[in-house]
């Protein structure tokens, strides 16, 4: 092999040497890319599945407003049959629910309301207005916990005036569990609510009572945005603010329907019965001393 020959193969095996060296050290450079970024915190308000909170009748689900989402609803409620004479009211509720923050909605509402009772011959008129706030925390979300569970304050004030009387204020303090649970993906879901009801009445001194309830619900989804409920709630009454010096109780029955018209506008109706009940120191099985024989709910709702 000549001189020439020698030289220009080593030249070849040292180019080589650096291309093969090059891309060596090339592979074994850090990346530049950033690191992975952390999946997203999950919620308790972050489920795969909504159900609307008005699909169970008068019982209620446990979903909140998104964060920074608002709709406006209107709710009328009507309640029918006292035990003597006649016993009509009627009232409205004007709402609007906000998502404040993540899993947290605050819903200040304005009331309305108007009853006319009849008694021995003699009819009484009673008209009241009102407002109050509804703050709803979920604490579990279905999808983590297989229940879904939210917190519920109601403090509100009726001014209310009736006919031959001074006006006086009321002020109610509701205090409410709310929870619901997927039976079946799409189709059957259960509610079950719990709440206590602190009411003081005036004028001064102010009259204090309470009521307890709880209440069950199915609802059957049987067409999409279609759900039909039925329910049972039991109602207790008290002459104080806890449980002391029962007035009475009452258990209702009832159906419910809700219908999500559009994608922003829902619209629900409910129906319960007292089917059973004591007044205390009165005689009959129901108790239409401390609580109506029928009551209906009528509720439209828009979400934007």
């Amino acid at each position: 092999m000549s001189r020439h020959t020698l030289i220009s193969s080593s030249c070849a095996l040292a180019a080589l040497l650096l291309a093969t060296a090059g891309s060596t050290h090339a592979a074994d450079l850090p990346s530049r890319k950033g690191a992975p970024v952390a999946p997203p915190v999950a919620l308790a308000c972050s489920e795969n599945e909504g159900i609307p909170t008005d699909a169970f009748g008068f019982t209620t689900g446990s979903d909140v407003a998104d964060k920074g989402s608002f709709g406006p609803s209107l709710t009328y409620g009507g309640a029918y049959g006292t035990r003597t004479g006649s016993s009509n009211s009627h009232g409205l509720m004007l709402q609007g629910s906000y998502g404040l923050l993540p899993c947290l909605e605050v819903g200040p509402y304005l009331l309305g309301g108007y009853s006319r009772s009849s008694l021995a011959g003699i009819s009484t008129d009673e008209r009241s207005f009102g407002a109050g706030i509804e703050t709803k925390y979920k604490i579990l979300g279905r999808d983590m916990h297989g229940i879904g569970l939210t917190a519920v304050i109601d403090p509100s004030f009726n001014r209310i005036d009736p006919d031959g009387a001074g006006r006086f204020t009321a002020y109610n303090t509701g205090l409410r569990l709310f929870a619901d649970k997927t039976l079946m993906p799409g189709k059957l879901y259960a509610a079950l609510n719990l709440s206590h009801d602190m009411t003081w009445t005036g004028p001064d001194p102010y009259a204090r009572s309470s009521t307890f309830t709880v209440g069950g619900s199915l609802a059957w989804q049987v067409l999409d945005g279609v759900y039909l409920s039925g329910e049972v709630r039991h109602q207790r009454a008290y002459n104080t603010l806890g449980f002391a010096k029962e007035a009475g109780y009452a258990t209702f029955a009832g159906p419910g329907v809700f219908w999500q018209a559009t994608k922003q506008f829902a619209i629900s109706a409910a129906y319960n019965v007292q089917v059973a009940g004591k007044a205390k120191g009165q005689p009959g099985d129901l108790d239409l001393t401390n609580f109506s024989q029928h009551l209906v709910k009528v509720k439209a709702a828009y979400s934007f």
